[in-house]
Parts: C-alpha cells; structure tokens; sequence
C-alpha cells in the first residue's frame, strides 16, 4: 500500500509505504502520484524517471563505494573484476572532468586501492 501527503493545495509533498498521520493511502498509477514521481513532467512516466535519474543513482553508489573502502567497511578488490573496472574508469573519467576546476593543493585525491593493493 502507498500512502500520499498533501499539501493544502491538494498536491503531494511526499509518498510513503507507511501510514502516516494526515495520509491517505493512493494508487501507483493515481495522476497525482505519477506526477509527483515526475517532478512536473506530465508526460514522464515511472519508467522514464528511473531511466533519466540513473546518471545520478550512479554517482551516489560509485561515492558510497568509495566511503564505504575509505572506512574499511568494504575492500575494493572483493568486488567483482568488472565492477572494479567500471568504477575505476568512471573515477578516472570523473577526474578529468574535474582537473580544470581544482588547484594542485585541492586536486589530491582518495584512491580506492590502498598502496598495496594493486591494479586489475
């Protein structure tokens, strides 16, 4: 069940799989819902939204991989080859990108591989 939150305009500020006070519980395909999901996109369905926020998704696991391997909760190498590669290649590219907007003293960057570990 999906529970919707609405302001006193009757739009949705907020969607939960829990009942909460003030909710009401709403379909997946309700108009309202779908868009709410879209950001204001009448035309985006939910399918489109997860294809057009991957980019982001993507950015948020490569940096919680890379906490998570600065904290010793995770070693790098234990991920399969083909994700070490992916996300050694999209750090590297990220890098990149990023090198005309740093200084040198700022451009020191974490590694995800420790100095003994090595490369793939």
């Amino acid at each position: 069940m999906l529970y919707a939150l609405r302001n006193t305009e009757g739009r949705i500020t907020g969607l939960s799989e829990t009942l909460q006070d003030g909710a009401e519980a709403v379909d997946l395909k309700n108009p309202d819902v779908l868009a709410f999901l879209s950001l204001n996109n009448d035309e985006m369905t939910p399918d489109a939204y997860l294809d057009s926020s991957d980019t982001g998704i993507a950015r948020i696991v490569e940096d919680l991989v890379e906490l998570m391997v600065s904290r010793n909760l995770i070693i790098f190498t234990d991920l399969p080859d083909a994700a070490q590669r992916k996300l050694l290649t999209r750090k590297l590219a990220r890098k990149l990108i990023n090198q005309g907007d740093e200084t040198e003293e700022s451009s020191e960057s974490t590694s995800i591989l420790s100095d003994d570990e090595s490369w793939l």
